[in-house]
């Protein structure tokens, strides 16, 4: 039997931290409705806000709007590290329980994660009850354009609802982004040199200094 080393058990706790960091900060938002939006009469069929915007992975809940924004650029490059977006979904039924994954994706690299959010509810088509949430991307973000992936899954089975991306609306497609490790604001080093006064010659006039009072002194005697 293979004897396991003591130092491993003392690297586990950091591999166990380093694992759970998270991707980015999020801050969630989201309003309910009243009594009386709830209780409006379901839609049998999808209505779509456009054609380019709904991929609906089942009939009974769909993306109805999706409002995207960047900020945060320190260094200046055109590139960003907040990321706000703000959704309204319609379902078919009167109510339906779900969560929400937030990821990024760029060709040839994995999909990366950066939220899943609580559990909130579709309230049959009212526009009320939207959900937004602000992400400040922290690592694993390197500067490039991502296409933004929500899912919406029913909280009670788990069952994929809906999906949009980038391959189904410009405003998901192509995003400006890095994390903040790569969005550093620039160093500037500033060289200075007269052109005229070298090194030597100060030290040239220091070693004089004290010869030119010898013969002031002199002078004044």
């Amino acid at each position: 039997m293979r004897k396991i080393s003591p130092f491993v058990f003392l690297l586990l706790p950091w591999f166990s931290l380093a694992a759970e960091t998270p991707v980015a900060n999020n801050t969630e938002s989201f309003v309910q409705p009243s009594e009386v939006a709830r209780t409006a009469t379901p839609k049998t069929q999808p209505l779509k806000a456009g054609s380019d915007l709904i991929q609906a992975v089942e009939n009974n809940v769909w993306f109805d709007s999706i409002d995207i924004s960047l900020s945060g650029d320190r260094n200046d490059n055109g590139f960003f590290h907040n990321i706000y977006v703000r959704f309204d979904a319609d379902t078919a039924y009167n109510e339906v329980p779900v969560f929400v994954h937030y990821a990024l994706r760029r060709p040839g690299q994995a999909e990366v994660i950066i939220h899943t959010s609580s559990v909130f509810t579709l309230y049959g088509t009212s526009a009320n009850d939207w959900f937004a949430i602000e992400s400040e991307l922290l690592h694993s973000i390197p500067t490039g354009y991502y296409d933004l992936v929500l899912r919406l899954y029913d909280a009670d089975y788990g069952d994929l609802l809906a999906e949009i991306s980038g391959n189904d609306t410009g405003a998901l497609a192509d995003l400006a982004l890095e994390d903040l490790s790569y969005d550093r604001e620039p160093v500037v080093i500033i060289e200075e040199d007269s052109g005229s006064l070298h090194w030597s010659w100060l030290m040239a006039l220091l070693l004089l200094a004290p010869l030119r009072k010898q013969a002031l002194r002199r002078r004044r005697a």
